[in-house]
């Protein structure tokens, strides 16, 4: 891909998901990605498609961004650029892990992938909230006079000993089977990956009882042009109390982190890929968090290392000639 293809892909977003794929807000950042790989599908010379390869961590590589122009009947041009990605991986050794998030129903792509090699390796189920910034601000506002009624209140946390000890007490990222899912990424879990992406960086909240911690929760804050979002990355807690003071606190973020648009049209949403759980299902829904269509519909693949061990690098001049 390259800086002027940009036109292409924005008409491309303008015909996915009634014109709101995210693609025009990250075309700039990818196009520039000196890690991963943003590769352009041609046909007869022209860009049909995308798809990305970016690197989570120096080992966790994942593939994100695949699209073909609903206009185009060509088939295989999903699988020809997974199977491009994949050959730019090929003999990476120190590679931990490849993988990829779709939705439950996105049957174009779980079929792609699955041909290639991927497996189901992960089950989660979104939850969200979306409206207004007027919606936001009237319901923050219930909140807080809710709040001074139980007292209960969420403050920053950044004592790492203590986030620690919850966290092993809590056991969420064993319930997540070992994923930190920020939206729809999801990087591997371990606590120091946690602590200096989140509690180093003041985005913990905790809510505190006679011992310690009793609840725990993270998220990170996105802006976009017209839209807002908060991406919780973990909540648990003792009971249904605390874990209400802390969605009220990312809903309460979110109204802070949002700014109004022309005539009101900024968009906020509030997103949590949810472990198994009734607690989780239960606290969700009480804050107004829903699914969108059925539960247990984020899921996240895996390609088996044998997989990519078959593959071989593309030949010199195979891949990203334009000429």
């Amino acid at each position: 891909m390259v800086p002027s293809d940009k036109p292409a892909i924005l008409a491309i977003a303008s015909r996915i998901w009634e014109g709101t794929d995210y693609l025009p807000a990250v075309f700039d950042e990818w196009v520039t990605d000196g890690q991963g790989e943003f590769a352009a599908v041609l046909l007869d010379g022209r860009v049909v498609g995308c798809a990305k390869l970016s690197f989570l961590t120096d080992t966790d590589a994942w593939l994100e961004g695949l699209r073909k122009d609903p206009q185009v009947s060509k088939r295989g041009l999903g699988s020809a650029a997974v199977e491009y990605l994949l050959s730019r991986l090929a003999g990476r050794t120190e590679l931990t892990s490849v993988r990829f998030a779709t939705y439950v129903k996105n049957r174009a792509s779980i079929v792609t992938n699955e041909r290639v090699g991927f497996r189901v390796r992960t089950v989660l189920s979104v939850k969200a909230w979306e409206g207004s910034r007027v919606d936001l601000l009237g319901r923050v506002s219930r909140e807080r006079a809710a709040r001074l009624v139980s007292r209960r209140e969420a403050a920053a946390v950044r004592d790492e000993q203590a986030i620690r000890e919850f966290l092993a007490r809590c056991r969420y990222f064993e319930e997540t089977q070992g994923l930190i899912a920020e939206g729809w990424k999801a990087y591997p879990w371990s606590p120091a990956r946690f602590l200096e992406r989140y509690a180093a960086t003041g985005a913990c909240r905790g809510v505190y009882g006679r011992h310690g911690l009793e609840g725990l929760a993270a998220w990170t804050v996105v802006r976009r042009p017209g839209r807002t979002a908060a991406r919780l990355v973990c909540l648990d807690a003792e009971d249904d109390d605390a874990a209400g003071a802390l969605l009220d606190e990312a809903f309460r973020s979110l109204a802070e982190s949002s700014a109004d648009g022309p005539e009101g049209a900024t968009t906020c949403e509030l997103e949590w890929m949810v472990p198994p759980g009734d607690r989780f299902r239960r606290w969700a829904a009480g804050r107004g968090l829903a699914s969108w269509e059925q539960e247990n519909d984020f899921l996240v693949f895996e390609l088996p290392r044998e997989e990519l061990a078959r593959r071989t690098a593309p030949r010199n001049g195979a891949g990203g000639n334009r000429g």
